[in-house]
């Protein structure tokens, strides 16, 4: 029993173009870029927004180790100012450079 090259031919290359998109994709999402301080700045900012306005925010252009137990990573340092009872109140925080999570957040107490 023999099967034509042109019913096989589909099938491998299908095979061979499903293999090679894995790997590519595999490979990019190992060597995932980290993110840009403004975008981190800005996620940051959508998320306090969301109870009341910003009044100033920053944010650290160069990256800074960052160890809480095991954990390892790189941070960028930021900070931002939002009214709160007719106060305003700081916050800073430190967010990973490749995720953007924020790992750790303070309210600044004047």
């Amino acid at each position: 029993m023999s099967i034509p090259l042109n019913k096989l031919l589909p099938l491998f290359l299908g095979i061979l173009t499903g293999f090679i998109g894995g790997l590519k994709a595999g490979t990019a999402v190992q060597r995932r870029e980290p993110l840009s301080p403004r975008e981190i700045l800005m996620n940051v900012k959508r998320s306090f927004q969301n109870e009341t306005p910003i009044q100033d925010s920053w944010i650290s252009a160069k990256p800074k180790p960052f160890q809480r137990f095991a954990l390892k990573t790189k941070v960028y340092q930021g900070g931002l100012s939002r009214l709160e009872d007719h106060q305003i109140v700081c916050y800073e925080f430190s967010a990973d450079i490749k995720t953007g999570s924020i790992l750790n957040l303070q309210r600044i107490e004047y």
